[in-house]
């Protein structure tokens, strides 16, 4: 009797606990700096029950309900506000990517890319440079504490198993891919410029002199000035950066709004 007492009294406190380190393991699956393969599985999961146990005594933990197929989604659909919310930050490492992509075609590095450790996939090593720079950025800013804020707002906005699909996530999707062009354009402009410019001088030069191989020397050319604009614009890339993460606070915000109150 006092067997089935206890486990009556631990089962609903156990599924409540669940129910918060879903919500949380969403969150954190879908940041770059936590989600890839460097990380091993352990430290992931017990990064995962460590937050929900810290946090646990902050968020009202959910009246869980006692159907199987009930608890089941609502367990997935955690998992999706976790997801959805770790999209913003997503997003905006997926921009320089972007942006890293087209500065190395323009550079040369076209044929060099590197394999990602992180998603075991070929990188752009510019775009790989871009990565492990903002992802300094990011903890030197303590943009990590950011998230785990993030976690307690979000049970504030979307209660546990309250979730919504609004219309206006799929507008909100979209409007986050359009800022993350117009990121990777802000980073990659420097350097797309400047070799715009040094073809065109180079275009110029074998029309005048023949003899001179352009298509030889615009490799060397076009990597050292891709180089040199590269080291001369980093106060306004680690700018870019800064400006860029700090404006993900309200980022999240917006999209805890829609889907507590679509």
């Amino acid at each position: 009797m006092a067997l089935t007492q206890t486990i009556q009294i631990l089962l609903p406190e156990f599924q409540s606990f669940l129910a918060l380190v879903t919500r949380i393991g969403g969150l954190l699956a879908a940041l770059p700096i936590l989600s890839g393969r460097t990380v091993p599985m352990k430290v992931k999961v017990a990064l995962v029950l460590v937050l929900g146990a810290a946090l646990a005594p902050v968020i009202r933990l959910p009246a869980v309900p006692y159907d199987p197929i009930a608890l089941a989604g609502g367990l997935m659909g955690e998992m999706a506000i976790g997801l959805t919310i770790g999209l913003a930050v997503r997003m905006f490492f997926g921009a320089l990517e972007l942006a890293g992509d087209l500065i190395g075609v323009q550079m040369g590095f076209g044929v060099l890319q590197i394999v990602d450790p992180s998603t075991a996939h070929h990188t752009p090593i510019v775009g790989q440079f871009f990565t492990l720079l903002a992802s300094l950025v990011f903890l030197s800013l303590n943009a990590h504490m950011l998230i785990v804020a993030a976690i307690v707002s979000s049970y504030e906005a979307i209660p546990a198993f309250g979730a919504t699909l609004p219309s206006a996530l799929g507008e909100e999707v979209l409007r986050l891919s359009q800022e993350m062009f117009t990121i990777g354009l802000k980073l990659s402009a420097p350097v797309l410029v400047t070799i715009l410019v040094i073809n065109i001088l180079l275009a110029i030069l074998g029309r005048a002199v023949s003899q001179i191989n352009v298509f030889v020397l615009s490799f060397p050319v076009t990597i050292a000035a891709g180089l040199a604009v590269l080291s001369l614009s980093m106060p306004f890339t680690i700018g870019l950066f800064t400006r860029e993460i700090e404006r993900l606070q309200f980022v999240i915000e917006g999209i805890l709004k829609i889907l507590g109150h679509g």
